[in-house]
């Protein structure tokens, strides 16, 4: 019975966790306002900005003590070899790169989209820093926290798969259908899935999700916004959402291409005892 209590404890700490950093996030950025009365006007960015930031703060201290690990060794960004670190980043680049020229093709090839150049400072610097803050946070708060949480309670394998199935629930879209949200949750599930096999590379750096993830969110953006207008699509082909809001995850299409991402990781893997 204690050692149930004890474990009941442990998984409401967890459930803590983020709500008092997000409450010390929101008092924070509202306190700051009476005296910084410009980030009022995007208070919400703001807010997420500086509830990371809090994350990052405590992190470290909290993998030391509930994990009982040190941060650093388990993000691996130091201590890599650096020569084949750098081409397995260049090769995450690539295959992002990859997944979304085989996208623009499927909707040229279907007349859904045309070319009408619109680059400028503002498009590139958020696509910039929208890669990098999704990439970061986001594969910091699940491939990292919430992965090493569930960790506690489960086994690795189960620990993975839930991670990946939390990751697609919190992007629920409430002007989303059914239909829609469910494909979303396919896609983002497999990308889940995908963007934890970092901890099985050759040189297993955070790094690594980071820069997939980044240049998925970030190379996306830049395209959907400067390069390409596209038109009205089938949603359950080529995702939820209209224009610039277009969610490719959400699509059998980008669907199809996590399914074979996570298969050619696994035989790669399994290959090179990775």
């Amino acid at each position: 019975m204690f050692r149930n209590l004890l474990k009941v404890n442990s998984i409401f700490i967890s459930l803590l966790f983020f709500p008092t950093i997000y409450l010390s996030g929101w008092v924070l950025i509202n306190f700051l306002v009476n005296f910084l009365p410009f980030l009022d006007l995007e208070k919400s960015l703001y807010g997420t900005i500086i509830t990371f930031i809090l994350f990052l703060f405590f992190l470290p201290s909290w993998s030391k003590n509930r994990w009982s690990k040190n941060l650093f060794k388990i993000i691996k960004v130091q201590g890599s070899n650096k020569k084949n670190l750098i081409c397995s980043l260049f090769f995450e680049f690539l295959k992002a790169l990859v997944i979304i020229y085989i996208f623009i093709f499927l909707l040229i090839k279907g007349n859904l989209v045309f070319f009408s150049i619109n680059l400028n400072e503002n498009i590139i610097l958020n696509s910039l820093f929208l890669g990098a803050f999704v990439g970061i946070a986001e594969e910091l708060v699940f491939r990292v926290w919430l992965f090493e949480e569930l960790n506690l309670f489960f086994s690795a394998k189960r620990a993975n798969l839930y991670q990946a199935i939390l990751f697609s629930l919190v992007h629920y879209r409430h002007d989303y259908n059914l239909i829609s949200n469910f494909l979303l949750f396919i896609g983002l599930f497999l990308l889940g899935l995908y963007l934890n096999t970092w901890r099985l590379s050759k040189n297993p750096s955070i790094l690594l999700p980071v820069l997939f993830h980044g240049s998925l969110v970030g190379v996306w953006f830049l395209l959907n916004n400067s390069l390409t207008l596209i038109n009205k699509i089938p949603s359950i082909l080529f995702g939820p959402g209209n224009g610039v809001n277009i969610n490719p995850i959400g699509g059998l299409a980008g669907i199809i291409m996590l399914f074979l991402l996570n298969i050619f990781q696994k035989r790669y893997i399994s290959k090179y005892n990775f």
